[in-house]
C-alpha cells in the first residue's frame, strides 16, 4: 500500500471517530438539558416547602356568592365558611332550598 494512501485512510478514520466522539458529546448535553427541564417542571418536596404558597381562586365570601349564582339561579339564604372554602345555600325558583360547595383552592363548583 501506498504511504499516500495510508495516510489518507488514516486521516478519515480520525476525522470520522471525532465527529462521532462529538455527536456522542453533543446528545449528552441535550438529555441533560431535558432533565433539567424536566426538574424544573416538577420541583421536589424540598423545593415544593420553600416555594410561596399557592393563591386561593376565592378570596372571600362575596366572591363565593356571586360564583354559585353564576352557576345556580336563586335567592343567596346563607354562606359559611368550611373547611376546603365555603358552602352557600340557595332557595331556586321552584320554592327548593339546596347546599353548593365553593372550593376556595379550585373555584369548583358543585351542589350538594
Amino acid at each position: 500500500m501506498k504511504p499516500s494512501l495510508t495516510l489518507c485512510l488514516i486521516t478519515c478514520l480520525c476525522l470520522s471517530f471525532s465527529g462521532m466522539a462529538a455527536n456522542e458529546r453533543q446528545q449528552e448535553r441535550h438529555s441533560e438539558r431535558q432533565k433539567d427541564r424536566q426538574q424544573e417542571r416538577q420541583p421536589s418536596r424540598a423545593q415544593g416547602l420553600q416555594t410561596e404558597p399557592r393563591r386561593m381562586v376565592v378570596n372571600g365570601p362575596e366572591q363565593a356568592v356571586a360564583m354559585a349564582q353564576r352557576q345556580f339561579r336563586g335567592k343567596v339564604l346563607s354562606v359559611q365558611s368550611s373547611g376546603s372554602g365555603y358552602r352557600v345555600k340557595i332557595l331556586n325558583n321552584h320554592g327548593q332550598v339546596f347546599s353548593v360547595s365553593v372550593d376556595a383552592a379550585s373555584g369548583r363548583v358543585s351542589r350538594n
